[in-house]
């Protein structure tokens, strides 16, 4: 090959290279517009439901723009990870009745740290709702029944279960817990957004938690949720699981009552505290995004009225 016919070789090359590159470019540049263009359409009906539920009077809870105002609903779901409870077949224990107070709100408690400052403690996109909703009960036990401290406690996504950012239930998680002698601190175990290999060795580990057993309790039915007041006047807070409606990923203050519109999402949380607003009773819900949400971690749910499954 003559010395001109090769650098003419390389010339075409280089063209090719450049327009390789500049067809590249474009085909992301138009995925990323298209990507965008689809957010924007999500948002814009979010907006224009917001838009018009806090037009509307006599509602009970306010909309507004926050984290999940672009996602799809399969996005959605990856953020949730609660399985609708099974009534368990062995015998129960009632839960002893009390004198309760007007209210109970643990969510200043210093056993309760704030939602937003547990960074490493936000699910993402892993379902696992289940594991922060029984952690959280088992942190905020051992640390009433102890000197008052508040735990960091290990999240048992890929033990008690296959698969565990697809969903769980949090007595599965008590169960294997209880099995294996205790919860790790999170320092020994650190959480991950993915679903990894089981490599749980209480011998080699940090047991920020002993767990003795795990005993099923009495089957609270919403004609009769004093049974759950009874646990949280006791020192406690619980695990529940609610199927909620699309305005609660939208919810940014007061009491959130729509159980009149459609419920499709599962989600596992927990219940730390009751109260009444305006003559409406309501349960005090702490959920596990600690970022992107404009309530700092709570909701305020109507009580006594089984809303999304919530008793």
């Amino acid at each position: 090959m003559g010395k001109f016919t090769f650098v003419a070789v390389i010339v075409m090359m280089a063209l090719a290279a450049r327009l390789h590159a500049a067809e590249d470019f474009e085909s992301v540049w138009q995925a990323y517009l298209s990507e965008h263009e689809v957010r924007k359409s999500i948002f814009n009906e979010t907006h224009a439901r917001t838009k018009k539920h806090n037009s509307k009077k006599g509602v009970t809870f306010q909309m507004g723009h926050i984290a999940f105002s672009v996602l799809t609903s399969e996005e959605k779901k990856r953020h949730l990870g609660a399985l609708k409870p099974v009534r368990p077949n062995s015998v129960v224990r009632g839960v002893a009745r009390q004198a309760l107070p007007c209210s109970i709100d643990y969510r200043t408690d210093s056993c309760l740290p704030p939602v937003e400052s547990i960074v490493l403690r936000d699910q993402g996109g892993c379902g696992s709702s289940w594991a922060h909703s029984a952690t959280a009960v088992v942190e905020f036990g051992k640390c009433k029944k102890c000197d008052g401290t508040a735990l960091d406690l290990r999240l048992i996504v890929d033990c008690s279960r296959e698969e565990g950012c697809s969903g769980g239930w949090e007595q599965e998680a008590w169960q294997y817990l209880a099995s294996n002698g205790g919860q790790t601190d999170d320092s020994s175990y650190p959480y991950t957004t993915e679903t990894r290999t089981c490599v749980f060795i209480p011998s080699d580990m940090s047991i920020g938690a002993e767990i003795s057993s795990s005993d099923p309790v009495e089957w609270v039915a919403w004609q009769d949720p004093t049974a759950m007041m009874t646990v949280l006047a006791g020192g406690r807070i619980i695990s529940i699981f609610m199927q909620l409606p699309e305005s609660f990923f939208s919810y940014e203050k007061y009491l959130l009552d729509a159980f009149f519109l459609s419920r499709s999402y599962a989600h596992a949380m927990n219940v730390v505290g009751y109260g009444t607003l305006d003559q409406n009773d309501y349960w005090v819900v702490r959920y596990s995004w600690s970022e992107g949400w404009e309530a700092a971690g709570y909701v305020l749910v109507r009580r006594s009225v089984d809303l999304c499954m919530i008793e």
